[in-house]
């Protein structure tokens, strides 16, 4: 059985840069919001959020599925307050992935047959704390399943094969 095909939905970067940030530059020359002891840039296109430690000199970047277009977002933050981009280092962060199972998936037999399982009312789904490939995971009645806090695409991508399989072999399936 070939497993269900993975989707990234979210990727989590953080640049660390060389050039010093000011709070109160940021917000005055890029609209952005001060919260706390971070700053907070909505960009509409692409259309990601940019949390800035100033302290630490890191820019996280939530909203993209792909290292380089998060890289490009920095870039022209930086570029457009006029600093230089150069040295940028990149750190990767948890990732949200999702795919579809090859079909609905009884809730109710798989909280009594999955240890790791526990029922989530307020979702009608399943939580399951996989702890062999280090993430969580949300499955739905109708075999919606997302990945959460994954390391990587490949993670998830194995993590969908096996509970595919496993939920074949405890005939799970609607």
């Amino acid at each position: 059985m070939a497993g269900p095909t993975i989707t990234v939905e979210n990727q989590v970067f953080r640049y660390r840069t060389s050039v010093v940030l000011d709070d109160e530059r940021l917000v005055k020359e890029t609209r952005a919001v001060l919260s706390g002891n971070l700053v907070v840039k909505q960009m509409s296109q692409p259309p990601y959020i940019l949390l800035i430690d100033s302290s630490e000199g890191t820019i996280t970047v939530h909203g993209a599925v792909k290292e380089d277009l998060a890289r490009m977002a920095v870039s022209e933050f930086l570029l457009g307050l006029g600093e230089s981009d150069g040295g940028l280092r990149t750190e990767f962060g948890p990732m949200t992935a999702s795919c579809d199972m090859p079909a609905g998936v009884n809730l109710e037999k798989a909280i009594k047959s999955i240890s790791e399982a526990r029922y989530e009312a307020r979702l009608d789904a399943i939580r399951i704390a996989d702890m062999d490939h280090e993430l969580e995971i949300l499955v739905f009645r109708n075999g919606r399943t997302i990945f959460l806090d994954s390391l990587s695409r490949r993670i998830s991508e194995r993590a969908a094969e096996f509970w595919a399989r496993r939920f074949e072999r405890s005939r799970l399936y609607t």
